[in-house]
Formats: C-alpha cells, sequence, structure tokens
C-alpha cells in the first residue's frame, strides 16, 4: 500500500498558523488572502504562496459568513452596489426599454443577494470621475455596475478603477475594457437571418444608425455578412450604417437596392417605411435585431435584457467574493443569448 505523501495538503490549515509561519498578524494573513488594496501586491502574494504550500483551503461557508460581517460593519445603510450612468437628462436611459430591462433584472438580482443597487450620476453639472470615484468609495461601497452610454464614447478616464470591482453592461464603453456582460449579439444576428432565409428570403438589408453598429463591437454588421456568406444564394447587399440617420438617407439606400426584407435595432425603420408608403410585409419585410415593449407585432429577437441585467450582478458579486479590483488583465465576457419572436411583419414561417 502505498504511504501518504507529506505534500498533500493537511486539513483545517488555521489562519493563525499561516501567521506565525509567516511572521505577521492573523488580520495581515485575512487581507492578503482577500487581495486586499490596503496590503502591498507583494505581501499578498508572498502570504497566499505560503498558505498554498501549507495546504489551507478556505471553508466556503464561514467566507460568506464573514463576508457579510465586514459589509454590515463598512455599511451601515445596507450594502448597495452602484449603478453608473452617463446621460445628461436625469434618468435619461429609463426612455431605453433595453436599459430599464437591465436595470430592472440587475435591481432583482442585487435584491435577492441582499444588496440595494443605486444610481450614481456623472451626467451632473458638477460631477467629474474624480469626484464620483471619491463619493462611491467614501460611501464604502466595493461593486460598480457601468450602465449603456448615450453613445459609444471613452470615458471614466479619471475614474479610480483600482478601488472597486467593475462590471460593464454592453460595449458602449470603449475604454478602459472590463469585464461585460451583455446579449450575445453576433448570434442574434445570425439567428435572426435564419430564420428570414427559411421564410423565403434572399436580399436582406442592414440597415441602422452607424452608432448602433459601433455600440455593440460592430457585431450587428459581422453577423449579418457571416449569415450571408453561409446562406445559399444570399450575397450581402451594400450596408446602411450612416453617421447621420436620417428618413431621406433610409429612402435614397432602400430604392437603390430594394431588399426584400430590412433587418434593423430602434423603431425608426418601422415609422419610415410607414410613412413612405410601403406595405408590410406584402411588399417588403421588416425584422428587428432588439425587440421592445412597443414593437408589438414586429418580427425579430428578443434579447433577454432583463437576464443580461441579473448576469452582470452575478459576475460582479464573484469578483467582490474575491476581492478583485481593478481594470482586468483578461476580461470576461459574459453573454445571454436571445429568442426569435414571429411577428407579423415578415412572411410566417412553416409551423408558426
Amino acid at each position: 500500500m502505498a504511504k501518504s505523501s507529506d505534500k498533500n495538503p493537511r486539513k483545517n490549515i488555521t489562519l493563525k498558523e499561516i501567521a506565525e509561519a509567516a511572521h505577521v498578524s492573523r488580520m495581515t494573513v485575512s487581507l492578503a488572502l482577500r487581495n486586499h488594496p490596503s496590503l502591498p501586491a507583494a505581501t499578498s502574494r508572498r502570504i497566499q504562496s505560503l498558505a498554498h504550500k501549507m495546504g489551507y483551503r478556505p471553508d466556503p461557508d464561514i467566507s460568506k459568513l464573514m463576508e457579510k460581517i465586514r459589509s454590515k460593519k463598512l455599511h451601515g445603510e445596507g450594502n448597495v452596489i452602484a449603478y453608473m450612468t452617463a446621460y445628461q437628462e436625469q434618468r435619461g436611459w429609463w426612455k431605453e426599454y433595453t436599459q430599464r430591462m437591465y436595470y430592472e433584472g440587475a435591481y432583482e438580482r442585487a435584491d435577492l443577494y441582499g444588496y440595494r443597487l443605486e444610481e450614481f450620476r456623472l451626467g451632473d453639472a458638477d460631477m467629474t470621475e474624480e469626484r464620483l470615484s471619491k463619493i462611491i468609495r467614501h460611501r464604502g461601497i466595493d461593486g460598480v455596475l457601468i450602465a449603456p452610454l448615450p453613445q459609444a464614447a471613452h470615458l471614466y478616464r479619471s475614474f479610480r478603477w483600482d478601488f472597486f470591482s467593475c462590471v460593464e453592461l454592453g460595449y458602449s464603453l470603449l475604454s478602459p475594457e472590463l469585464h461585460r456582460t451583455c446579449n450575445h449579439q453576433f448570434n442574434t444576428m445570425m439567428q435572426l437571418m435564419e430564420k428570414l432565409v427559411q421564410a423565403g428570403y434572399r436580399r436582406i438589408g442592414l440597415a441602422m444608425s452607424g452608432d448602433q453598429d459601433e455600440r455593440v463591437n460592430h457585431n450587428w454588421r459581422a453577423g449579418y455578412l457571416a449569415a450571408c456568406s453561409i446562406a445559399t444564394g444570399v450575397r450581402p447587399l451594400t450596408m446602411l450604417l450612416p453617421a447621420k440617420w436620417t428618413r431621406d438617407a433610409f429612402a435614397r439606400w432602400f430604392e437603390r437596392h430594394t431588399p426584400e426584407v430590412v433587418v434593423t435595432v430602434g423603431g425608426e425603420v418601422h415609422q419610415w417605411m410607414l410613412e413612405l408608403g410601403m406595405k408590410i410585409p406584402r411588399e417588403v419585410g421588416l425584422a428587428n435585431v432588439d425587440l421592445s415593449d412597443r414593437m408589438v407585432g414586429i418580427t425579430g429577437i428578443n434579447q433577454n435584457s432583463r437576464n443580461v441585467g441579473a448576469a452582470a450582478v452575478d459576475l460582479l458579486t464573484s469578483l467582490m467574493r474575491v476581492n478583485e479590483r481593478g481594470i482586468p488583465s483578461v476580461p470576461t465576457v459574459l453573454k445571454v443569448q436571445g429568442n426569435y419572436v414571429q411577428g407579423e411583419t415578415t412572411h410566417r414561417l412553416a409551423g408558426m
């Protein structure tokens, strides 16, 4: 019978034993194992390495309890997750259905975990990035969710990321690159295009504001081109992705390329098609990659945006639990699938 090796980890290694071996206090060991920013990174790494060699394994139940106790000590008002927005208008983001679903999903999941989601606005007239980070830190808040921006942009360059665990919703924050959750936009476009081909469409056009494509890391155009290259008998039409998004630009594009069905995002194209006298779906079809509550009867994809918001809190709390802070060297992207909705604006698929 083989003898057990002395190198095998011994059970129930305590913080006190690690502290004695490292010649530090138990508090220092506790801070080091949580990557607490109050300790030099080299000290944390040394203690973590020693703990690993000694065979230390944290008890997950005790870890959760201690995390809750520490949170209560820090936050007399209750645990808070900061929801950072950048709209100039007070709650301007609330008008956007997808963003509203992000927030509601995040709010419900945070509440389930015992946190309260609270908005912090960069858009206030006297608010700067430095001041915003000081306010959030002074409140003892560890976790930050970055809501989608009004337009895709580089922002929060002076924000003190190193103090917080951070997750972004979507791709509109072009830099810095953080952990993020989003709809699987590439798959969403591929899924919708596949359904349109099954419905008999071959001249499929993509028309939306250029910003709408940029704010999803160009996944709309990428999915469209990939789907066209795979589907039999389908060739990509010239895409309409202008910086200046107007009805006249859409009308000129439509007249020149005569698509059988238009794929878009937002509500403008539907309105413009009606104003231009187009018969939907008899003359031309319409499909939307992000259905909202106002798009009754429109064919498209439900992005399950409430689930995206919930997933953001799942990811954020996992970072907070291990005290991972700052801009990550290897960002994680957590994607949520959408589902196809058959409406009245395209030919119906068999069996639907």
